[in-house]
């Protein structure tokens, strides 16, 4: 069955936006009642690099020092642009650290993140920004969080294009698109989902890398 298929453009910038479509999708941790695409602003050059500017907004107003972007879920590419912005002169900043890392997580088999020797310097003593494409429950972004305390790196800060949180424990969460940009948008445990209670079939199933329909 065919969905329509929203797009939802930024109040900041008109040239970066996210699709949205209306239904009863799951993710590893939750129900839906949108599923909410963010391929453009991962892959699409110029969506990425002005989104970039968008986020990188925050950290230069606030004066916020970071070392390593921590890129979650296809987000290597808005990483690299991110860093690039926040290792720009500006007025704010004249002089900043240019010497940006953009790394991303390897789990095991249990699901942890891990970091190689190699890459571990890239994390210890430095101030890392956590980048993810879609934040809902934030449980992803806190076990990214607990793994770079771990390994003795401090969080500078947590980025999305789009989440429903404001904040993730005590750090605040800068993002481009907010559930307030969806009217009705809702996440749901399981255990409490309307659709289920009223007998809705789940029609897809969705992760930060994209979604797929289910036969019905």
């Amino acid at each position: 069955m065919d969905k329509t298929i929203y797009t939802i453009t930024s109040k900041e910038n008109e040239n970066v936006f996210i699709h949205a479509m209306q239904g009863h999708f799951v993710t590893a941790s939750s129900h839906l009642n949108y599923y909410v695409g963010t391929s453009d602003v991962k892959h699409n050059h110029d969506v990425s690099t002005e989104a970039a500017k968008i986020l990188a907004r925050y950290y230069h107003e606030n004066n916020i020092e970071v070392d390593t972007v921590l890129c979650l879920y296809e987000t290597q590419v808005l990483g690299a642009y991110l860093a690039h912005q926040l290792s720009r002169p500006t007025m704010l900043n004249p002089n900043p650290n240019n010497k940006i890392y953009v790394i991303s997580p390897e789990y095991d088999s249990a699901g942890n993140i891990i970091y190689r020797d190699n890459i571990r310097k890239l994390v210890k003593d430095k101030n890392i920004i956590v980048l993810i494409s879609a934040i809902t429950t934030g449980r992803t972004v806190e076990r990214a969080m607990e793994s770079i305390e771990y390994y003795g790196g401090k969080v500078a800060g947590v980025s999305a294009v789009f989440s429903v949180l404001h904040y993730i424990g005590d750090v605040k969460v800068t993002t481009i698109f907010h559930k307030s940009d969806l009217p009705g948008y809702e996440t749901y445990h399981a255990n409490d989902c309307p659709y289920c209670k009223a007998g809705a079939p789940v029609e897809g199933v969705s992760n930060a890398y994209g979604y797929s329909m289910l036969d019905l």
